[in-house]
């Protein structure tokens, strides 16, 4: 019986990770109003992907991540598959670099992520002007990514603490062996 329960225990514990990510997902369908008569969507989903990437990459596949853009664009109105494409090439960037960014301090991940989220923003608009051929304003992305940039202390701590509830798996991405 004690292994049942000590499986049931890691079921369980990876379970809630991926409610949490939910969360994050669905916070991310949120538009927020600002002081500068504004709305923004802040991405916090890049926030989790930046963070599972460097510390547990095996939570997140690409084809996780290719499906989890497909719902954005579904549910964002954007055209179908510019969000998948966009979140498949923020995670091999971040995929890439995992090993130098695990040991780093904390100021540096952060900035890593200032850099991967305006790099994943201004592709995802751009790529938006192409298609539909109409250019939205750049205002409103600089706004996303700064607002995103200043909840990522929050929402990594959040994270950092579901992080430690999970059970201890040595995987294929392991950058600590």
């Amino acid at each position: 019986m004690p292994v049942i329960s000590e499986q049931t225990d890691i079921i369980l514990r990876i379970f809630i990770t991926y409610v949490v990510m939910f969360i994050l997902f669905l916070l991310s369908m949120i538009s927020f109003s600002t002081p500068l008569s504004t709305t923004i969507e802040i991405p916090f989903i890049l926030i989790m992907i930046y963070y599972w990437m460097i510390y547990r990459p095996s939570l997140l596949s690409p084809l996780l991540i290719f499906i989890v853009g497909i719902c954005i664009d579904l549910l964002s109105g954007f055209p179908l598959g510019i969000s998948s494409f966009v979140l498949v090439i923020m995670r091999k960037i971040i995929f890439d670099q995992r090993v130098f960014l695990t040991s780093q301090n904390f100021i540096v991940i952060w900035l890593g992520f200032l850099v991967v989220s305006s790099i994943t923003l201004f592709l995802q608009w751009g790529l938006f002007g192409l298609i539909s051929l109409q250019w939205t304003p750049v205002f409103p992305v600089i706004i996303t990514i700064i607002a995103t940039t200043l909840l990522f202390p929050v929402i990594s701590l959040a994270l950092h603490l579901n992080h430690k509830i999970l059970p201890f798996l040595q995987d294929q991405y392991s950058a600590v062996k």
